[in-house]
């Protein structure tokens, strides 16, 4: 019978489990199941619905612990006679029909003695838990050894295990629940330990008046627990002590900004004392028969007649435009906040001209705008700057010597020039070398000097964010910037005015200047004896 019953317990504890499941994956079938629950089991019902009132977290939890072996001490030694049992037949089977030798005899008297001692086990074992189980209660000690307390109070043996109460599972636990479900009085529940957990909601109509049971603590969800920091004081939520703590603005603003513009100082400054200049410049890109834009000398005899010639000019017009930052900002915010908001506009446009200007050096598209060296392309007739084709076969968004070597090549006045590349092209470019025999010349020296730029070919390369990504045209650039005329008209300025949006209660600031700025070449320089074309700039084709 309490083999059966055991046996009874771990099915009910099962659906138990398969119950809890389905209120995480079907809620509306164990909404269901929950609705038409017969008073047979109402104590289960109560007990769902009290797991089912937390999160999912906090009820995958609870199917955790429902899920986990319970093993007896009873069980333990029932299967070391399964195991004991099972040795001995094996040694019948290797004997056959025939006797058993001396040997095998030997092990099997063995095995028998094991197994008798084990069956003894079992049976105090199972003696001790039935007893555990059933023990109604003890009286209090005086705890001084003299015994019992005369006229003390009997108490349970649960009261002094908070944490199960007695239970020495969660399958156990259920199972008892369930063996005592239906009742509406405590003094009706047989198992004692769950006297200490009865209870009775009258407002709970789904209970039907039937008791329910509370999980012990150790067999709660988590969820279900109030846990630390959820009843006291404390800066952990504003509503509870947060508001109360105070802080401190620490003056000054934190920013990345721009990182500089490497052409600074570089370029040729033209001063505009009118919004439109004209420079003279000679033409002298052919280099073919005159390196003087025409002009050429020539040895003659005595009394001949010298061959004359004349030399060829144009004129590079530039016209400066202006170049705005606008903002509005409210009154209100003025007045609250005078030096951050003011100090916010004034830096970040101080920090934007710069970044729009290097930006324009490189991408410009002439007429209001910079003619930027990308833009002025040769092969596009709009400009001096030449473009190295990629190597036949070279693998996509890469960088070999030989690029590097090309640019060089096709690069006019090498000794004023500068690389500038975008970050991401550094994994290609630190690697790069020359083979020479078995060893090799490093193409990219990496600077060993504080604030020393790299240097590439010898000579220096700068990062900037403005170049193309690694593989796209421009990705790697090699120019002369003293060939890139950059004029100024008027510096940058700034005002602000309180009638733009008088209505609006705004006041409007603004930063603007006027400049003007692109290469003076207006097409690559043809060498005296060389079909390749030289250029104060150079770029890299697209991979």
């Amino acid at each position: 019978m309490r083999n059966t019953l055991r046996w009874i317990g771990r099915a009910a504890g099962l659906m138990v489990t398969l119950l809890l499941m389905a209120t995480v994956f079907w809620p509306d079938l164990s909404a269901q199941v929950m609705a038409h629950a017969t008073p047979s089991i109402s104590p289960l019902h109560n007990l769902l619905a009290a797991l089912t009132e937390p999160s999912s977290s906090g009820l995958v939890m609870a199917m955790a612990v429902l899920a986990a072996p319970f093993v007896s001490r009873a069980d333990k030694f029932a299967a070391k006679i399964d195991a004991v049992t099972a040795q001995m037949s094996a040694i019948h089977m290797e004997a056959g029909d025939g006797p058993l030798s001396v040997e095998q005899t030997g092990q099997w008297e063995k095995l028998q003695t094991e197994r008798a001692a084990l069956k003894v086990s079992h049976t105090q074992a199972e003696q001790q838990e039935e007893y555990e189980r059933t023990a109604p209660a003890r009286t209090i000690s005086a705890g001084n050894g003299t015994g019992a307390v005369p006229g003390g109070r009997v108490r349970l043996r649960a009261e002094d295990d908070v944490a199960q109460r007695g239970f020495r599972a969660p399958r156990e636990f259920f199972t008892a629940v369930l063996e005592n479900s239906g009742l509406r009085e405590r003094a009706e529940v047989t198992d004692e330990r769950l006297r200490l957990l009865a209870v009775f909601d009258k407002d709970d109509k789904k209970a039907a008046g039937e008791l329910a049971f509370m999980l012990p603590v150790a067999f709660t969800p988590q969820g279900l627990k109030a846990a630390v920091g959820s009843d006291e004081q404390g800066e952990y939520d504003d509503r509870y002590g947060g508001f109360a703590v105070q802080t401190t603005r620490i003056a000054g603003m934190l920013q990345v900004g721009f990182e500089g513009d490497p052409t600074a100082g570089r370029t040729f400054p033209i001063p505009m004392e009118t919004p439109s200049v004209e420079i003279e410049a000679r033409t002298d890109k052919d280099h073919t028969t005159s390196v003087s834009g025409g002009l050429t000398v020539a040895r003659r005899a005595e009394a001949a007649a010298a061959a004359a010639s004349r030399g060829a000019m144009e004129m590079i017009k530039m016209r400066a435009a202006s170049l705005f930052g606008m903002n509005y900002t409210t009154e209100e915010l003025l007045a609250d906040s005078p030096r951050t908001v003011i100090a916010l506009v004034q830096r970040g446009f101080e920090t934007q001209f710069p970044a729009h200007m290097l930006m324009e050096k490189l991408r410009g598209k002439g007429g209001d705008e910079y003619l930027g060296i990308l833009t002025a392309l040769a092969a596009s007739s709009l400009g001096p700057t030449v473009s190295v084709a990629k190597e036949a076969g070279q693998v996509a968004d890469t960088i070999v010597t030989a690029n590097v070597i090309k640019m060089r090549a096709r690069c006019w006045g090498y000794g004023q020039a500068i690389w500038l590349a975008n970050q991401d092209t550094y994994p290609q470019l630190a690697g790069l070398s020359i083979g020479i025999g078995a060893a090799g010349a490093l193409v990219y020296q990496t600077s060993v000097v504080e604030d020393r730029p790299d240097m590439l070919l010898g000579r220096p390369i700068f990062y900037t964010e403005f170049a193309a990504t690694v593989g796209d045209q421009g990705d790697l650039i090699l120019a002369n910037w003293s060939q890139y005329l950059d004029g100024l008209y008027q510096p940058l300025q700034s005002a602000e005015s309180m009638h733009v949006r008088f209505v609006n209660h705004e006041r409007a600031f603004k930063l603007w200047l006027r400049n003007a700025g692109a290469p003076w070449w207006r097409t690559a320089l043809t060498p005296n004896k060389s079909a390749a074309t030289l250029s104060p700039f150079a770029v890299l084709d697209a991979r």
